[in-house]
């Protein structure tokens, strides 16, 4: 008995793992998008401002 609970235990913390996993590779992905999208906005709005 004292084994099967390890082993589900040892299951849930593994799935936890797994799915923090995936939401920090998820973030981070967003991250990447979002600071690209911000340099690409920031460039374009200070080279329209140039040219006035």
């Amino acid at each position: 008995m004292v084994s099967w609970f390890f082993w589900l235990a040892m299951i849930i913390t593994f799935a936890f793992f797994l799915l923090i996993m995936v939401l920090f590779i998820c973030q981070w992905v967003i991250y990447y998008r979002v600071e690209r999208t911000m340099l690409h906005y920031d460039q374009h709005f200070y080279s329209k401002e140039d040219q006035d």
